[in-house]
């Protein structure tokens, strides 16, 4: 019999847990027959009492597993290490905020039984003009504008799926310290199916997105998929400063008394020309955190317990 790792990463949510652990158990119920399940929860020291949550269920239930970290070491970390904990066949990624549907887990499945190495979930772009959604759209139109060559960027995928288990054999063995899952998975050339999701509002509990959130994403992202913008203010500051001199060499010729005259035009250029190297320094120093993560060789969670294992 065929075993399925249905596994979730969360903090702060004991409004939900009740709820997503329920859909999760009525979904799975046709299908256990057929599959062995497990359900793994990694909480990243939630401050309320979802951890309580967990273990009453934990306790009724024994094919749910419970890692408890040490402290919060961030979604994209807690995340990644509880897929890489999993023993099934496949192994299905969600959300614990119930805004990734547990009913699309029999149509992964599906396609996974038909030979898809790797189904997805990725949601409709949402009709909300609000900063982060702004934010998001800007950031894909940016993102696919300087991709490497052949790479791929999949819009509104937030990791919700399925995924073989050799898929996941093959990102453990690259041993990242700071993963950039997405875009690993869609790089390795394995059969995938897309399947779009409307994707629910959250009804308890607090969104844990915001700006930091975002830009550490956005940034890991733009880092593992392209060099060209460190290219791209190269070429710029290299043409500038050639520009900029050529500049003031016609400025000494020309005639003093257009001095008082030219000086406002300096000033912003001046300006300009330091908020664009702020802004490179930023860029490459960006470039510069990634290198020192990966030589930093840090685990990527300190449990503090498990449960069921």
């Amino acid at each position: 019999m065929k075993k399925i790792s249905i596994v979730t990463s969360c903090f702060n949510e004991e409004d939900n847990i009740k709820e997503f652990y329920q859909k999760i158990k009525e979904t799975i119920s046709n299908l256990e027959t057929k599959y062995e399940f497990e359900i793994i929860f990694i909480d990243n020291d939630s401050t309320d009492f979802t951890q309580d949550e967990l273990r009453n269920i934990a306790s009724i239930d024994n094919r749910v597993k419970l890692i408890f970290n040490s402290r919060n070491f961030g979604e994209i970390k807690s995340s990644y290490y509880v897929i890489s904990q999993a023993t099934g066949d496949a192994i299905i990624y969600l959300a614990s905020d119930l805004q990734d549907p547990p009913e699309l887990i029999s149509e992964f499945i599906e396609n996974w039984e038909k030979g898809c190495e790797i189904v997805i979930a990725r949601y409709y772009d949402k009709k909300s003009f609000s900063f982060y959604e702004l934010m998001r759209k800007f950031y894909y139109f940016a993102i696919n504008l300087f991709k490497y060559e052949g790479s791929t960027i999949i819009r509104n995928y937030t990791g919700f799926g399925l995924y073989d288990k050799k898929v996941i054999e093959k990102i453990n063995s690259i041993k990242d310290p700071y993963p950039y899952f997405k875009g690993a998975l869609a790089d390795l050339g394995y059969q995938m199916k897309i399947i779009n999701f409307e994707q629910p509002e959250r009804k308890f509990g607090e969104d844990k997105t915001n700006l930091i959130t975002l830009w550490d994403k956005g940034m890991l992202g733009l880092t593992r998929t392209t060099q060209i913008p460190v290219h791209l203010i190269t070429i710029f500051g290299f043409f500038g400063s050639i520009i900029t001199l050529l500049l003031i060499i016609l400025s000494l010729i020309f005639y003093v008394g257009y001095a008082n005259f030219i000086i406002p035009k300096k000033m912003l250029s001046l300006y300009f020309l330091i908020f664009i190297q702020i802004f490179s320094v930023g860029l490459i120093g960006e470039y510069l955190l990634m290198l020192c993560r990966f030589a930093e060789n840090k685990p990527l969670v300190i449990e503090k317990e498990r449960i069921n294992f």
